[in-house]
């Protein structure tokens, strides 16, 4: 059976035209012929795997294989960095940035070096996904903490407390509306049978 490559065709085709590509162009960089693409465009022909990747690649994407559990994550995640940056209110940017900037001045504040990584990583996607105005209050109050230990540091504890705070943040962001995204089956095929 045939993998439907109709999703996938949509999208090549609606990133050649974000980029004001002309199927000729797309073409000369991907060294297929323009009819191949075109054929591919339209759905009248399904798309080697070969093919898809020469297309991705001339269109700055990549092709990638994600465990299924992951796709409602993964598709906030796309969904989010499609928009434009201005979806970004300039006080997250502000905040996330102060945030930024005291993991900058100094990483022996963490006990463990980890918590320093998950915090990075945490901020990173901060960086691009938007927050609800629940969301945004959180974080404020976060950096809030910052304030209050310029005058009194904090204890190993505060600061494995305030990492899982804003990592907590990024996972809200990250799934939210995950629950309704995708349908679940009422069983799953790697379950063991209970009466074996």
């Amino acid at each position: 059976m045939a993998y439907k490559t109709e999703h996938i065709t949509q999208q090549i085709r609606a990133a050649r035209e974000a980029r004001n590509m002309s199927q000729r162009e797309l073409s000369a960089r991907s060294g297929l012929t323009q009819s191949h693409i075109s054929q591919i465009e339209r759905g009248t022909m399904e798309p080697g795997l070969a093919s898809l990747v020469d297309v991705a690649r001339a269109l700055d994407l990549e092709i990638v294989l994600a465990p299924k559990k992951l796709m409602p994550a993964i598709g906030n995640i796309l969904a989010s960095a499609s928009l434009t940056s201005n979806s970004l209110t300039s006080q997250q940017r502000h905040l996330v940035g102060r945030i930024d900037r005291w993991l900058a001045e100094g990483r022996d504040r963490f006990a463990v070096a980890s918590d320093a990584d998950s915090l990075k990583d945490s901020l990173a996607l901060l960086r691009h996904l938007p927050l609800t105005a629940d969301e945004l209050e959180t974080l404020h109050d976060l950096t809030m903490r910052l304030q209050r230990w310029k005058s009194d540091p904090p204890s190993p504890k505060e600061v494995r407390d305030f990492v899982h705070a804003v990592r907590a943040l990024r996972n809200a962001a990250v799934h939210r509306d995950r629950d309704d995204a995708i349908p679940r089956s009422a069983y799953a095929l790697d379950e063991e049978d209970d009466d074996a």
